[in-house]
C-alpha cells in the first residue's frame, strides 16, 4: 500500500474524523491508501513493525497532544529502519510553534490546519519525486465542495467504536486557552450535503453521533434543522452528543430540547469560570447569571444529560474562587461536573499570561499548569485528586444514593467533597485502582466516621449503589438521579 494514514488512540477521540476526512479526499490516490490505527498503549516498535508490514512508500500521521510522544518515539523508529520512507504529519499539535519540535525534524513535511485541499496533490508530488515544502500552510477548506468522509467509516467501526460527525467548523469565540480562538469564525456545511450522509449512517446502524461543533448551537437556525433532522430520523437508542454555549438557549432550541424523547441530548457546557475578572482576562465572555440560569433550565430537561466544564489554574484563578465556582455550578444541577486542569497548547494566546502571573506548565504532554502566582503546585494537585474522585464517585454514576451523603448539610458540596478526597487518598496513596466493591467500602467508612451519619442510613443508601451497578441500571440511575 502506498500511503497509510495512522494515529493512535483514535477509537474513542475525533482523530478517526481527521484521518477519514484526508482519505476521503485523496481524489484517484483513495484506492492506494489505507487507514491504520493504533491504541496509545501499543509500543512504538509494534507499531513501526505493523505499519512497515504495509510496505508503505508515505505514512502520514495525525498528531494530537495526548499522542505526540508514542507518534515522535514510532516516526523515530520508521526513519532509523527505512530512511526512504517519507513521513508526513499534520494535527493541532504540530500546527503551531512547531520550529523546534523534535518531531518535525523526523518528518519530511508537514501540513498546518485542515488539510483537504493539499493532501492529494502532496501524496502525487511525493510519489512521483517531487521535493514539496517543508511546511505546508494549508487553506480552509470549502466545506460546499470537499468530499464528505463518513463513507470511510466501515461495518467494524460502526459496531466497536465511536462515530464522529461535524456539521461546522470553527469558533466565534476568542478564550485564550483554546486554539480555536485561532480561528475567529464558524463555517457550516450545507444541509443539504450533510443529511443525506448522517441519514445512511443511520440506516448502518449508527445510533450515538458525537459533534465536533465547538459551539453546537451559537448559530440557532443551523443547529435547529439539524435537531430537526435528527428527531424526524430518530431510531431507538439514538443519541447526540453536542458542545453547547451555555449563555446561549434560544426559544426555539429550547422548545425543540424539550420535546425531544428523554436521554436523546447529551450537552456538554463550557462553564471554565464563573471568576469575572479571570474570564475578562483569557477573552471568554461571562454573563454568570444567564449562565445559571440556562443551565438550570437545561439540568431540569428529562432528555439532555447535563456534563459540565470547568478549568483549574487559569491565570489569576485562586484556590478559593475555584471552590466558590464550583459550588455555584454544582447548585445548577448539572449531571456530571468536568473540573479539569488548564493545559498549555502550543499556538495559544493564553501563553501571554505566562510572566505576569508566573505560569509554571508540565514541559511533556499534556502541558498543564503545575503552579501559578495564585495557585501553588499543593493545591493544584489537591484540585487534581478532587477531580479524579469526582470522576469515580460521583460522574460515573455508580453512587447516585451514597455520593451525596457526603455533601448532605454541608456549607460547600466543594469542602465537603476535598474533605473526602483528602481522606481516600491518606488512607490509600492512590487515586486509581479502585473497584466498586473497594470504592463502596471506603465510603461506607468515611461517611460512618467522618460525617458521623446514622450506619443504617449509609448501609441502605450503599446497598442500592452496588445493587444497581451489578444489575446493568446505572445509566439508568444517573438519568433519573437528577429528575426526582
Amino acid at each position: 500500500m502506498d500511503i497509510v494514514f495512522s494515529t493512535f488512540n483514535a477509537r474513542y477521540s475525533h482523530t478517526a474524523l481527521a484521518l477519514r476526512c484526508l482519505r476521503a479526499n485523496l481524489g484517484g490516490l483513495r484506492d492506494r491508501s489505507m487507514i491504520v490505527e493504533f491504541d496509545n498503549a501499543l509500543s512504538p516498535q509494534t507499531a513501526a513493525e505493523k505499519l512497515l508490514a504495509h510496505n508503505p512508500r508515505i505514512v502520514l500521521f495525525s498528531v494530537y497532544i495526548w499522542n505526540l510522544t508514542v507518534i515522535t518515539e514510532t516516526a523515530a523508529i520508521l526513519k532509523a529502519t527505512r530512511p526512504e520512507l517519507k513521513i508526513v504529519i499534520g494535527g493541532p499539535e504540530v500546527s503551531h510553534d512547531y520550529e523546534d519540535s523534535l518531531i518535525l525534524r523526523l518528518a519530511d513535511h508537514l501540513v498546518c490546519g485542515e488539510g483537504e485541499a493539499v493532501i492529494e496533490q502532496l501524496c502525487r508530488d511525493v510519489l512521483s519525486g517531487k521535493t514539496p515544502l517543508k511546511v505546508i500552510q494549508a487553506p480552509p477548506a470549502d466545506l460546499k465542495t470537499v468530499v464528505l468522509p463518513y463513507n470511510e467509516y466501515t461495518d467494524d467501526d460502526i459496531a466497536h467504536r465511536r462515530i464522529y460527525v461535524e456539521t461546522s467548523r470553527g469558533c466565534p469565540f476568542l478564550c485564550e486557552y483554546c486554539l480555536s480562538s485561532l480561528e475567529k469564525s464558524v463555517r457550516c456545511f450545507p444541509p443539504e450535503r450533510i443529511f443525506p450522509e448522517f441519514g445512511k449512517l443511520i440506516e448502518r446502524g449508527v445510533r450515538i453521533f458525537k459533534f465536533l461543533d465547538r459551539s453546537f448551537n451559537i448559530n440557532a437556525a443551523h443547529a435547529t434543522a439539524v435537531l430537526r433532522f435528527f428527531l424526524e430520523n430518530r431510531l431507538d437508542g439514538m443519541m447526540l452528543h453536542l458542545e453547547w454555549e451555555p449563555e446561549h438557549l434560544p426559544p426555539t432550541l429550547e422548545k425543540l430540547i424539550a420535546e425531544a424523547p428523554p436521554g436523546f441530548l447529551q450537552l456538554e457546557v463550557g462553564v471554565q469560570t464563573f471568576n469575572p475578572d479571570v474570564s475578562a482576562r483569557i477573552e471568554r465572555p461571562l454573563d454568570a447569571e444567564k449562565v445559571e440560569a440556562h443551565i438550570r433550565k437545561l439540568a431540569a430537561i428529562p432528555s439532555v444529560h447535563l456534563h459540565a466544564d470547568l478549568i483549574a489554574g487559569l491565570p489569576g484563578e485562586t484556590f478559593e474562587s475555584i471552590a466558590r465556582g464550583f459550588d455555584r455550578l454544582h447548585a445548577c444541577g448539572p449531571d456530571e461536573i468536568q473540573l479539569g486542569i488548564l493545559k498549555k497548547l502550543r499556538g495559544a494566546p493564553i501563553a501571554r499570561h505566562d510572566t505576569e502571573w508566573q505560569m509554571v506548565y508540565n514541559s511533556s504532554p499534556p502541558y498543564d499548569v503545575m503552579q501559578t502566582s495564585t495557585l501553588n503546585f499543593e493545591e493544584l494537585q489537591k484540585i487534581r485528586r478532587f477531580a479524579r474522585f469526582w470522576d469515580i464517585t460521583v460522574n460515573n454514576g455508580r453512587f447516585p444514593h451514597g455520593s451525596p451523603l457526603i455533601w448532605q448539610n454541608q456549607p460547600s458540596a466543594f469542602a465537603a467533597f476535598m474533605e473526602w478526597s483528602e481522606w481516600i487518598y491518606a488512607e490509600t496513596h492512590t487515586t486509581f485502582g479502585f473497584t466498586p466493591k473497594r470504592l463502596a467500602q471506603l465510603l461506607e467508612e468515611f461517611l460512618n466516621r467522618q460525617r458521623n451519619l446514622p450506619a443504617k442510613t449509609v448501609r441502605h443508601a450503599i446497598e442500592n449503589d452496588l445493587a444497581a451497578c451489578s444489575a446493568g441500571f446505572r445509566g439508568l440511575e444517573r438519568q433519573t438521579r437528577k429528575k426526582k
